[in-house]
This record gives structure tokens, sequence and C-alpha cells, in this order.
């Protein structure tokens, strides 16, 4: 009975590995839930570049983009014990590693993509080197969240 069970087991894996079916059409299409746009104008207005560059590109680049921002306005927001992120420089240093981590390899395929981002982010919380106290925390987690509704917004 064992042997009977592995042996169909192994005439399957091994006509998969004959007829080597596509398994690209199965969608790997991140799913977001629909973000709201920014309330401050200087930060809405800021993300309207980054709206348009990622409008030309594939809609899958700027979903998966609006995910990732979206999870860093989550780490961001971590405080007390699980608090990760303590001052800007750290942000910045975040917002650098995750593309990587993630394998997003989208280099040179947004030209100015990342000065718009960068520039989001200047707009909602400047370009100084500080640390995070709680109202700085929480613009900084507005304007990734920004940021994922523009990625959003450039998928359309």
């Amino acid at each position: 009975m064992n042997k009977t069970v592995l042996i169909i087991i192994a005439a399957i894996l091994l006509a998969i590995g004959l007829f080597k079916p596509n398994l690209s059409v199965i969608p790997n299409t991140p799913s977001v839930p629909t973000i709201s746009a920014p309330s401050d104008p200087e930060l809405k207005e800021a993300c309207s570049e980054v709206i348009s560059i990622l409008q030309n590109g594939k809609s899958n680049d700027a979903l998966r983009l609006s995910s990732l921002y979206m999870d860093m306005a989550t780490l961001i927001e971590l405080d007390g014990e699980n608090e990760v992120i303590k001052t800007t420089e750290d942000i910045r240093q975040a917002n650098s590693l995750s593309g990587l981590l993630l394998k997003l390899d989208i280099k040179g395929k947004y030209p100015n993509l990342a000065v718009a981002a960068k520039n989001v982010i200047i707009a909602g919380i400047g370009d100084d080197d500080i640390s995070l106290d709680p109202e700085l925390r929480k613009k900084a987690s507005e304007s990734f969240r920004a940021l994922a509704w523009a990625c959003q917004e450039g998928s359309k």
C-alpha cells in the first residue's frame, strides 16, 4: 500500500518535471488595502511626481512598492519595547535596505523615482538627522502612508 502511494506520487512529480507547466500565469500581485489620500496638501503635492513616474510602468511594481511603504509606516509606528526606528537616519537606512531585501529589481526602470520618493519623506519630516519624538514618528508614518497612496495611484 505504501509503495503504491509512493509510486503514484513519484509518477506525478515525474510528469510535472517532463511537461514543465508554465507557472508564471499565476498572478503575483500583492493585495494592498485601499489607502486614502494624505490630508497634508504639501505631502499630496510631493506625491504627484511619484504618481506620474509610476503611471508609465508596470502596475505590479507600483503595488509592490505600495505594500512596502505601508509596511514601513507600520515599522515606524512601533514604539515602547518594540521600537525599531529611533531617528530619521534609521528611517532612511531602513527604506534603502527594504527594497534590497524584497528584491524589487526596479533599479533603472523608473528614472527619478528615488528622488521623488525622498522628496515626499522630506516634505513630511524634513531632511535633518534627529531623534523621533511621538509627533515626528506620526509624521514619518503619515509620509510613508502618503508614499503608499501615491504608488497605489500610480498603478492605475
